[in-house]
């Protein structure tokens, strides 16, 4: 089954995390062996050649953020670049000396950074965002999966901040799962929440006068923004308690909707999942995971994303959806698995 290939943004910033991480400074070989975005292309053991001019282009651009990585050569052998170690001081992603943040600041900070795409963060930006990160202090090498949330804000987001500082109404095409073609909306925006790592918009929705929730990841084509006519509902008065409530609903399904699924052990499952979930050990060493979700469809297209890292245990919608997943790619790909996923994948998907 193809890979799909890791965003760069994602890639590059788990290298400063290895970087920074390892005193002492990693060769290439471990580096692009054990990193997130380098390894999956590392154990295929093909085009090496490419991946080590890609680690060349990652360097570069993180010289031009402001950011050196600094080499070691090995006191045995200098001047054998196989043994030669990179490394980034912490120095060069120290915040000022006496400046220091509450852990609510920083959350604060990282939640803004995730509101900004990468393209418009400038180098300063970028580089700010960087050190931010760096303040937490203590990650092992699990936390190299993990990415830092560059690149993530939805296309639709600058219009309906907009529409929500105006009071404005908000049209846009909704795009329902298992559906040919989106749904017409109109709605005044009142919030944009984050939860279970996407954004939500929380809209009173005009045509049916209810408060309603809507993914942004759903919302298909441009979001059109206007005054709302002589004709049409009046943005609701009580907009905080409407969000309020909404947000509790949200809550509430998260709690009722559970699920399991088993990851293997020092993966970027383990690491995704793993967090705010109840975790069992099991004698393979692998680890059962329970959390509750708000959307089985999304989570689905998630967990398929890890491939074999993952398996759905309960519900069985959630495995079956993920098996019709596998089998698609697998299908487009042209690969001769499907037949075989079932029983390759055991009690799941």
């Amino acid at each position: 089954m193809a890979r799909s290939r890791v965003p760069s943004e994602e890639r590059v910033f788990s290298l400063v995390l290895a970087l920074v991480a390892s005193s002492s400074g990693l060769t290439k070989h471990e580096l692009l062996s054990s990193v997130y975005g380098y390894s999956d292309r590392y154990r295929e053991n093909t085009q090496r050649a490419s991946l080590e001019r890609q680690f060349e282009r990652d360097k570069e651009q993180l010289r031009q953020l402001g950011i050196p990585v600094e080499t070691i050569d090995s006191p045995g052998e200098p001047g054998n670049n196989q043994l030669l170690r990179y490394r980034i001081s912490k120095a060069a992603l120290e915040v000022p000396e006496g400046l220091t943040f509450s852990d609510r600041e920083l959350m604060m900070l990282r939640m803004a950074v995730l509101a900004w795409r990468e393209g418009s963060l400038t180098d300063e930006a970028r580089r700010a965002a960087m050190k931010l990160e760096s303040l937490g202090g203590g990650r092992d090498a699990l936390s190299l999966g993990v990415s830092a949330g560059f690149g993530m804000s939805e296309p639709s987001a600058p219009a309906l901040l907009g529409a929500i500082e105006a009071g404005q109404i908000a049209e846009f095409g909704y795009q329902l799962p298992q559906r040919d073609l989106p749904l017409a909306r109109r709605v005044f925006p009142l919030q944009l929440h984050r939860f279970e790592g996407r954004w939500h918009l929380i809209a009173f929705d005009a045509d049916r006068a209810a408060t309603r929730v809507f993914l942004l990841a759903r919302i298909a084509g441009q979001v059109s923004v206007r005054d709302s006519r002589a004709d049409e509902p009046e943005r609701p008065a009580d907009a905080a308690e409407r969000v309020a409530q909404a947000v509790a609903e949200l809550q509430q399904l998260q709690r009722d909707t559970r699920v399991r699924l088993r990851v293997l052990p020092r993966t970027r499952a383990e690491a995704r999942f793993s967090p705010g979930a109840d975790a069992t050990i099991e004698p393979d060493g692998s680890r059962v995971l329970e959390f509750g979700t708000t959307d089985l469809h999304e989570l689905a297209a998630l967990v398929a994303s890890y491939g074999s890292e993952a398996v759905v245990l309960e519900p069985a919608v959630l495995r079956d959806a993920v098996v019709s997943l596998l089998r698609a790619v697998d299908a487009v790909h042209g690969g001769e698995r499907a037949a075989g996923l079932s029983g390759g994948m055991g009690e799941g998907a």
